[in-house]
């Protein structure tokens, strides 16, 4: 079955090419839509003035993402770029090709290459016998030999993980130097906290209640601060992997994610020194504590300003290349932007949806409850199959499942409105044995921020929906298949010493536009 965007485009072409006259060019039948049959008459004035060559035109599914396989069937030219089954080398076939261009254009080009030679290769059936599909592999033609030698591909830049430009650079240098210094500065707070609450515990906190009350809060703290050391590991995750496939929209949401992370450490402070509990004065006279909390939110709040300037600088280096990827068409470019919104979103939510789990697990829920168990047997595997099935729905395209996934996500937002009241219920606010005591401020935060993730989840799951058939998958297979053939090449005999030189000389021998 076609999609929609290749039967459009082919129609409108096929209809061109019956009304349009195209010298030296003539559409002789087209058994389908997907296969035609072409007339290529050589110019006059040129080698081959007078001949007439039949190409056939194979269009892929993938098409115009993809270019068309050309070959000529019954008499093959003998030219330095047509091979002995008919298959052509042109680098508009194959690396160079673009979905701006048409079948008009592409017999356009054939005919010029034909009109351009001015001197048939040297030992002409020699040639003919060796030749080979450049489908298969590449090959280079020395005329002075009369010789064709099998090239193997290797990368066509090199094995970097990241493009290279500065501010892509500086760009990840800056996130993984924040990143550094966060984790150090979270882990000497996580050391300050035990060590504030052994002090403690040695000296006052000797009455039961408190005593227990206190090391409550203190493993409170103590989760938050790995739960802030495994947001900046995510957050270099997520900064390598959208400089890696050049994702402007996982760029700006590292830089939401900073933003989120500065409102935690904000309300961390607040619940130590603004509005502390019991359990918290402990380190109101703790200057070294105090001094480290807001070194962190400063530190936050000149990484967010700079990792914006950085991220529209680096906005502008890579957003061209959505544009290569998908040509003009604004309509696959706003599917793949809701398909990219989505991938980001669902990120988003492996890491708050996996922290609420955390925070309500380990600090809320007791053995004896039988919410525990419903959390760990229910909720969980939800929530896994849930995420796992809109990656699975979303990149296969596969509609009925993606609506069923949209559904759940709408659906749960139920129970997070349950624990909003179970948190917030006026009859175990500030009462003895308060469960959401320490981690209260913490808990609504994220549960707003999964309800926010969650809700954006389903607008953009519906969005990609409708996207759904418009071209886009095969759009991104025909990248992911250019990119693995954006190969050089070299020899497969490495004992030849002028190996190294030959990938660029056969890249440029076989350039032609």
């Amino acid at each position: 079955m076609h999609s929609s965007i290749f039967v459009k485009r082919l129609m409108g072409e096929l209809k061109r090419m019956r009304t349009d006259s195209i010298s030296n060019v003539r559409l002789v039948s087209h058994e389908s839509l997907a296969t035609w049959t072409m007339d290529i008459k050589g110019a006059e004035g040129t080698l081959y003035a007078g001949e007439v060559f039949t190409l056939r035109l194979n269009f892929p599914d993938t098409y115009p993402y993809e270019a068309p396989e050309a070959v000529f069937v019954g008499d093959v030219p003998v030219h330095p770029h047509v091979y002995s089954n008919g298959h052509i080398c042109l680098s508009i076939l194959y690396q160079q090709w673009s979905p701006a261009l048409t079948a008009e254009s592409l017999c356009l080009s054939i005919l010029s290459m034909l009109s351009s030679c001015t001197e048939r290769p040297v030992g002409d059936l020699n040639y003919v016998s060796k030749a080979t599909s450049p489908k298969k592999a590449i090959w280079k033609f020395d005329a002075s030999e009369t010789r064709i030698r099998g090239l193997r591909t290797v990368p066509l830049v090199g094995n970097s993980l990241l493009p290279r430009a500065n501010v892509t650079r500086v760009y990840a240098a800056s996130v993984l130097l924040l990143a550094f210094v966060f984790i150090m500065a979270e882990s000497y707070i996580l050391y300050l906290t035990k060590d504030g609450y052994r002090i403690a515990s040695n000296n006052q906190w000797q009455i039961q209640g408190v005593q227990e009350a206190v090391t409550s809060s203190i493993t409170t703290y103590m989760v938050y601060n790995v739960l802030f050391i495994l947001a900046q590991i995510y957050i270099i995750f997520l900064c390598v992997e959208a400089l890696a496939h050049q994702n402007t929209i996982q760029i700006i949401a590292v830089v939401v994610f900073y933003f989120v992370c500065l409102v935690y450490t904000a309300t961390r402070y607040i619940s130590f020194y603004v509005l502390p509990s019991i359990s918290a004065r402990i380190f109101t006279r703790d200057s070294n504590m105090q001094t480290m909390q807001i070194g962190v939110m400063a530190m936050y709040a000149i990484a967010l300003v700079s990792l914006i300037v950085l991220s529209y600088k680096l906005k502008k280096d890579v957003g061209w290349s959505v544009f290569k990827r998908l040509g003009a068409d604004i309509s696959l470019h706003r599917a793949y932007m809701w398909r990219q919104c989505l991938v980001i979103l669902l990120k988003a939510d492996i890491y708050f949806v996996g922290s609420y789990l955390v925070q309500i697990t380990a600090l809320i829920l007791k053995d004896d409850d039988i919410e525990t168990w419903l959390q760990i047997t229910v909720f969980i595997p939800f929530c896994i199959v849930v995420i796992v099935g809109a990656f699975y729905a979303l990149f296969g395209e596969h509609c009925r499942l993606m609506v069923c996934i949209c559904t759940s996500m709408v659906a749960s937002l139920g129970y997070f409105i349950f624990k909003i009241v179970r948190v917030c219920n006026p009859d175990i606010i500030n009462r003895p044995g308060d469960p959401y005591a320490d981690s209260r401020q913490f808990l609504m935060i994220t549960i707003a921020a999964c309800m926010l993730l969650i809700t954006s989840s389903a607008v953009a799951s519906v969005k990609c929906i409708q996207s759904f058939g418009s071209g886009l998958k095969e759009a991104i297979a025909y990248e992911e298949m250019r990119i693995r053939h954006q190969k050089m090449y070299t020899y497969i005999a490495q004992d030849e010493p002028e190996a190294a030189g030959e990938a660029k000389i056969t890249r440029d021998r076989f350039a032609i536009d």
